[in-house]
Parts: structure tokens; sequence; C-alpha cells
């Protein structure tokens, strides 16, 4: 009894684990960069959406490189205001590289006039995931302008 009851203990750990894996593909998860306001993601957070900023996790003074890899390796969609992102994920195509997708948000949606825009951007992309009217991997290696 004991043996069975440790199996049926083991096999609900293991579907666990698949209904998580099965449910994080279904999320669409953001990471900002430096320059991003802090605002975009407290507001985010407050709708249940996935987002890290950089500086919670010691990326704040990494090169382009170092957030679109950190990004990528946590299957994170970077935001961001610099416009070289959108040259380094072409860069990374070529090379064979992949990458989870990157927002680039325009020029004049900088300060807090643009929060609310760049907040509702988001989380229309996140709901669609939610309600299954896009799928997470049709952001992979694409770059989409915020405006």
């Amino acid at each position: 009894m004991h043996v069975f009851f440790v199996g049926v203990k083991l096999l609900a750990s293991v579907e666990i684990i698949r209904f998580y894996d099965e449910y994080a593909k279904m999320q669409l998860g953001f990471y900002t960069d430096t320059h991003v306001a802090k605002q975009i993601a407290l507001q985010l957070r407050q709708k249940n959406v996935d987002i890290v900023r950089c500086e919670e996790v010691g990326m704040a003074e990494a090169d382009d490189e170092a957030h679109l890899s950190y990004a990528t390796a946590h299957g994170r969609i970077i935001i961001t205001f610099d416009k070289g992102f959108r040259d380094r994920g072409f860069l990374w195509l070529s090379e064979g590289k992949q990458h989870t997708g990157i927002f680039v948000c325009k020029d004049h949606l900088q300060g807090s006039g643009g929060i609310g825009t760049i907040v509702n951007e988001c989380l229309f992309y996140h709901t669609a995931v939610q309600m299954g009217a896009a799928k997470v991997e049709e952001f992979q290696n694409q770059v989409i302008d915020i405006e």
C-alpha cells in the first residue's frame, strides 16, 4: 500500500509539472531594459502580467546583447525604447539564433504620457494569448513596434 501511495504521489507531481509547463506556454512574460519606466511594470503587475525589470535581476548595467540573452533564456519578450534592439534581433536571426520577441516603443511614448499606451498594448497581447487568440510562439523572432 505504501509503494502505491508513493507511486500516486510521484505521478501527481509529474502531472502538476506537465500542467505548469503547458500553462507557462500560454503566458507571455516580459522583460524591460533601463529605458522603460518602472511604472509600466507596476501597472502590468497590477493586471497579473508577468514582467521583470532589468534592475530587479542585476542587469541594470548590462549591454543590449546581455539583455536580449537574458530575456530569451527566461522566455520573455523584451520591451525597450532602444532602437538598436531592432538591428540586434535581426542580427541574431542572421546568426541562426532565436529570441522570444522584441517590443520597440516609439520615442513619442517616453514619459508619463506614453505609459498607458505601452501598458495597454502589452496587456492586449497578453490577453490575446490567455484567451487563445494568439500563441506565445507567434512572438518568437518578431520585432513589434509599440506606437
